[in-house]
This record gives C-alpha cells, sequence and structure tokens, in this order.
C-alpha cells in the first residue's frame, strides 16, 4: 500500500494553537488545508508547522485576514511534509472560536 488518504478536520478553534494533526511514525503530507470564519466579522488566522526533530515551530502563515462567511486555502498542489511527531496547529484573533479547519493528507508514506 502506497499510503492512507485521510482528512484532519477540527471545528471552532478560538485564540490558543490547537493541534489539527500529528504525524504518525512512517510520516503523511497534507495537500489541502482550508480555514473557514464563521464568525460575524472578520478574523485573523496564523497557522504552524511544527518541528519534532528540532523541537521548533515555524509559520506557514500568521495573522492574515479572512473576512467574515470566507474562506482561505492555504495549501492546494503542493505538499507539506510532516515526519514522525511533527504537527500542525491554528489560532485566530478571536476567544470566540471562529475557524473551521478542513484539510486532506496521505499518512504512512514509508510504506
Amino acid at each position: 500500500m502506497l499510503g492512507q488518504f485521510k482528512n484532519a478536520n477540527v471545528a471552532a478553534i478560538g485564540n490558543s494553537f490547537t493541534t489539527i494533526y500529528t504525524a504518525p511514525a512512517d510520516g503523511a503530507y497534507f495537500f489541502q488545508f482550508n480555514l473557514a470564519n464563521t464568525d460575524a466579522a472578520g478574523i485573523q488566522v496564523s497557522v504552524r508547522v511544527y518541528d519534532s526533530s528540532e523541537a521548533d515551530a515555524s509559520y506557514l502563515i500568521k495573522n492574515i485576514p479572512i473576512p467574515n462567511g470566507s474562506s482561505l486555502e492555504i495549501i492546494n498542489g503542493q505538499k507539506i511534509v510532516l515526519e514522525s511527531g511533527d504537527y500542525i496547529e491554528v489560532k485566530c484573533d478571536t476567544a470566540s472560536k471562529t475557524v473551521d479547519v478542513i484539510s486532506s493528507l496521505v499518512e504512512n508514506i514509508n510504506e
């Protein structure tokens, strides 16, 4: 088997980083990642990738505005590779939990 297709979806993210997905031992890669603003007002969103081998996180996007009722696609076509223990996390600038994430990935890419 060449890998398993999966979704990593999380609803109602607020103003503290929330882990969307953590890679298994055989790794994974994201090929689609959408953020939706479910609030009545505009928000700002940040997404970062934590690299477990470096014990550090890097931003994919930081404080990017998403108007009310809109969405933002930050990965489409390119891939974000995660090694064992790496993870992706998201937060917005409001405490009212106004961001939903829908993403697609492939797991167990080393099989």
